[in-house]
């Protein structure tokens, strides 16, 4: 297990779902998918990608699941934010019910599936994004490249920047020396990871949009890796959650104390406290006014505000 968290989802920033909740939606085949609640659209050049939505209103909420995760992740989450605002969860190409596209792709290809199906799906702007794992580092490109039409943005354990290049230099070589290869590895899945993540790199400002970063209070899997590397990643982990809040200063840094990774998960985080992060955004973004103090919207021993 310490192999595949520290590979997909710290390394690699990708957080899928863990467990059944992953081969559920992944291990079925991508020309015969399985349509939950939701439908297949169409985003040109004979290419489709899955996406459920829930409830009505403005801003529309999109949620970007880790890789390679999909919309299954945010089932905990999803029927709760409906209530309060249209709230979609897709799937990446080759990933749950979308067909993979062909070739090594990155997250420019990634960033235009995704504004085709808002576009295909007539989803208009503005969007408030939420991203959980590498879904963070999509959310960023996607509000940089989007300024107009991004709302407001929620990052859950997301991604940070230069992440690859920055934990190899703190990972020593002698240290499962296995995993660290593959965590050096670019391309996985089809998807060039290491150019996906070199790309985040470049944003270095969301502007003032509303922002708020749920960082995991642990990392369960870290305790069984030798301390020194144990110490080193969870230094580094924190170095970036803090540089991620940095990127607006209308900003909300909240630590969901005793959550794993998947904060957005009942059985291993505080979805409740990424509906309240969501919520607190969307309401910032129809009043046009600053997100407010995080005391005043997370509480109890079980969160702690950095900002």
């Amino acid at each position: 297990m310490l192999a595949v968290v520290l590979a997909s989802a710290l390394v690699a920033g990708c957080g899928g779902q863990k467990s059944n909740e992953q081969s559920t939606a992944t291990a079925k085949a991508p020309h015969s998918p399985v349509v939950f609640e939701g439908r297949l659209v169409g985003i040109g050049a004979g290419r489709s990608l899955f996406m459920h939505c829930v409830g009505s209103g403005s801003p529309t909420v999109v949620l970007d699941a880790g890789f390679p995760g999909d919309s299954t992740g945010w089932h905990d989450v999803q029927p709760q934010l409906g209530r309060t605002t249209r709230t979609c969860a897709y799937d990446r190409a080759g990933l749950g019910n979308s067909v993979a596209q062909p070739g090594v792709h990155d997250a420019r290809d990634e960033l235009s599936d995704l504004q085709r199906l808002l576009d295909h799906a007539h989803l208009d702007a503005p969007y408030v994004l939420v991203g959980h794992s590498y879904g963070g580092l999509l959310a960023r490109l996607f509000a940089r490249a989007h300024p107009r039409e991004v709302a407001g943005v929620v990052l859950v354990d997301a991604v940070g920047r230069d992440q690859i290049r920055r934990t190899l230099a703190v990972w020593p070589r002698g240290e499962l020396p296995a995993l660290r290869r593959t965590i050096a590895r670019p391309v996985r899945q089809g998807v060039d990871l290491r150019s996906s993540v070199a790309l985040g790199s470049r944003v270095t400002s969301l502007g003032d949009t509303p922002l708020i970063v749920v960082t995991a209070g642990r990392h369960a899997d870290w305790e069984n890796a030798p301390p020194r590397l144990a110490r080193a990643l969870d230094r580094l982990w924190t170095t970036m959650q803090d540089e991620l809040a940095a990127l607006s200063p209308d900003h909300v840094h909240v630590v969901a104390v005793r959550s794993d990774h998947f904060v957005q998960s009942q059985r291993y985080g505080q979805p409740a406290d990424v509906i309240r992060a969501v919520r607190a955004v969307v309401r910032a973004a129809r009043d046009g006014a600053p997100l407010p103090p995080c005391r005043s919207l997370f509480t109890g021993a079980d969160v702690r505000c950095l900002g």
